[in-house]
């Protein structure tokens, strides 16, 4: 475009790819979010604009009003509208006097369950829980009122009738400063963790053409009510009877914009610039073909979705694909940012080739050092329900548990290929113990090697190791199938990844700790986080099942809460401090008449 581009970074971030991506790069700090230090950090450089990203400020109007102020212009919609449209509860009254239909709300006197509570401001599936009972309320009212207000300042809270079976979908407008304002069409984004998207397509394989063109003129209705400029994202829930209903009006380019690109043909962050800069917006396009979106996540699946934290030793992202990330060998993946690393787009004449396409690129993709939702993402696409175009937003199976036993082969061999640890060898002395100790999981695994066959467990298998054409891969034969693993080594973990699956495995001392080290570690850290509350004191008596501290990592809220009745012994953390996984949190002495 012609356009010389400067952009910012964080302490944190102070080699991320990303800093290398501008013609000038400033510093501004420790927080994204400090809009004085933005605005100097334009005014150092010169700057005529800000694209102001997805994140928080994005739909930040004091951030809009402080660009105009300064005279640089804010790539996005004015601050008035993103002011009404910020409150949930005035985007409701603008749609409904646009004529649009709204979900029914609730005052707390007459709730009927299930209830889904609401941060009015903000968006991304903070601030969100949904009740299926009284018992269940107050908990869950208090939980989503803190995030809230962490996350967006406003503890303001919306009661909402929680539909069953809905399908969440969204309808791309974009609105120019002479008076056309267009849809895109419609993007499904009802696979959902915790209220947050994981797999995006367009076009909805729920609606057809009449429902299509209801939603997507309610939409540009919306729009008009506001008079809308610039990228804009309005969204529906589609319930299983066809009723559609308005939920709320994001004024930014949305995280999930790629998969319109793919079926417009249209650069949408291009086209902010210069609906920005004064341009008109093009004619409407039509839609062509098929587009399907999954967020690679550095979290566990198996477990609660926790993220994962670490530095990443692998990353190789697939071919034939479009693939939106800022990765790279050596970076680290830390507690302080959502956990999405890379967004792998998939494009077909129609949905089953974009399908086909987007697991083959998902099997692909190789990204060790931490924890990821990649086979997840694979098992979903794989669904009868997914693929058939029926997953609504209580469409969540359980994550599958991969059988690890190739993986700890490939493991345990590559360790002794390359003799980075050394492993036990006694094949000639038949009374020691010749075995490695691993954890992979929450299980414990003995392995032992003999002659052309590796024993995990009870379970044996012939193996013949073959060479290799890199130095982090190994290639085996196990009951005459032949496969390439790649491996990295990072903080005493193995990362194995292979077409079909990926294990994280954990190098054990041979010899266990004392019983009595295992007793004082009543209650850790699941997860790498910062503490956020401290709910217990000192010599405080608690019974299993109480909340005992707090964390937070990645945007995500973890309560940890203790699992016997006791005393609380010791508080060995502080509100603010940042905690690794495994580190132990509170200490508690059993009572005596429950040893």
């Amino acid at each position: 475009m012609g356009i010389s581009p400067a952009v910012v970074y964080t302490e944190a971030d102070r080699n991320a790819p990303h800093t290398r991506a501008g013609d000038e790069v400033i510093a501004i700090g420790a927080s994204y979010l400090d809009i004085e230090k933005i605005i100097d950090a334009s005014k150092r450089v010169g700057a005529g604009a800000i694209h102001p990203g997805y994140g928080f400020l994005s739909e930040n109007a004091a951030f809009a009003e402080a660009c105009e102020r300064a005279g640089l212009i804010f790539i996005g919609p004015s601050a008035d509208v993103i002011r009404k449209m910020g409150l949930k509860s005035a985007a409701r009254e603008v749609a409904e006097a646009a004529g649009v239909p709204v979900v029914p709300a609730f005052d707390p006197g007459e709730m009927k369950f299930p209830v889904i509570i609401k941060a009015s401001a903000g968006g991304g599936g903070r601030g969100m829980r949904i009740v299926h009972d009284a018992s269940q309320f107050h908990d869950a009212f208090e939980s989503a009122r803190s995030e809230a207000e962490r996350s967006f300042g406003d503890g303001a809270m919306l009661l909402e009738r929680y539909i069953e079976g809905a399908r969440h979908v969204e309808v791309q407008i974009f609105g120019d400063a002479h008076g056309n304002l267009i849809h895109l069409f419609e993007r499904d984004c009802s696979v959902q963790r915790r209220h947050q998207k994981i797999i995006e397509e367009s076009p909805s394989p729920a609606l057809d053409a009449e429902l299509r063109q209801r939603m997507c003129a309610a939409a540009v209705a919306i729009g008009r009510a506001i008079g809308y400029t610039n990228a804009g994202t309005v969204e529906f829930l589609v319930a299983p009877s066809r009723e559609f209903y308005f939920i709320e009006v994001n004024t930014r380019i949305q995280v999930e914009h790629p998969v319109t690109e793919l079926v417009t043909g249209l650069d949408l962050v291009r086209l902010q610039i210069d609906v920005a800069e004064g341009k008109p917006l093009p004619a409407p396009p039509r839609l062509m073909g098929h587009a399907i979106e999954a967020r690679l996540y550095a979290e566990d699946p198996a477990n609660g979705f926790l993220p994962s934290t670490g530095g990443i030793r692998m990353w190789r992202p697939p071919h034939h694909v479009r693939v939106d990330a800022a990765l790279e060998e050596g970076m680290q993946v830390g507690i302080h940012y959502d956990p999405m690393l890379a967004k792998i787009i998939s494009h077909g004449t129609d949905r089953e080739e974009a399908l086909r396409k987007l697991i083959l690129a998902l099997k692909s993709t190789r990204l060790l050092g931490v924890t990821t939702n990649r086979e997840y993402l694979i098992q979903i696409l794989e669904t009868e329900e997914f693929r058939e175009g029926r997953a609504s937003t209580n469409f969540l199976p359980s994550p599958a548990q991969p059988d690890h036993l190739t993986h700890i082969a490939a493991a345990v061999l590559y360790l002794e290929r390359t003799r980075t640890t050394p492993f036990p060898n006694y094949r000639n002395n038949p009374y020691r113990d010749p075995s490695i100790k691993l954890k992979i999981g929450n299980e414990q695994i003995s392995v032992h090697l003999r002659k052309n066959e590796i024993c995990v467990g009870q379970a044996s298998l012939p193996v013949l190791v073959l060479a290799s054409t890199t130095p982090n891969q190994i290639t085996l034969a196990i009951d005459n199938i032949t496969q390439t693993y790649d491996i990295a080594i990072s903080a005493g973990h193995i990362f194995v990844q292979s077409q079909s699956a990926s294990s994280t495995i954990l190098r054990l001392p041979r010899h266990p700790r004392s019983a009595a080290a295992t007793q004082r570690e009543t209650a850790n850290s699941p997860m790498p986080g910062q503490v956020l509350r401290i709910l217990v004191k000192e010599g405080q008596q608690v019974k299993t099942g109480d909340p005992l501290v707090v964390l937070e990592a990645m945007k995500m809220e973890q309560t940890i809460r203790t699992t016997i009745n006791g005393v609380v012994q010791s508080v060995l953390v502080e509100t603010g401090q940042v905690v690794a996984p495994g580190q132990m949190l509170v200490q508690i002495s059993a009572l005596e008449n429950e040893s």
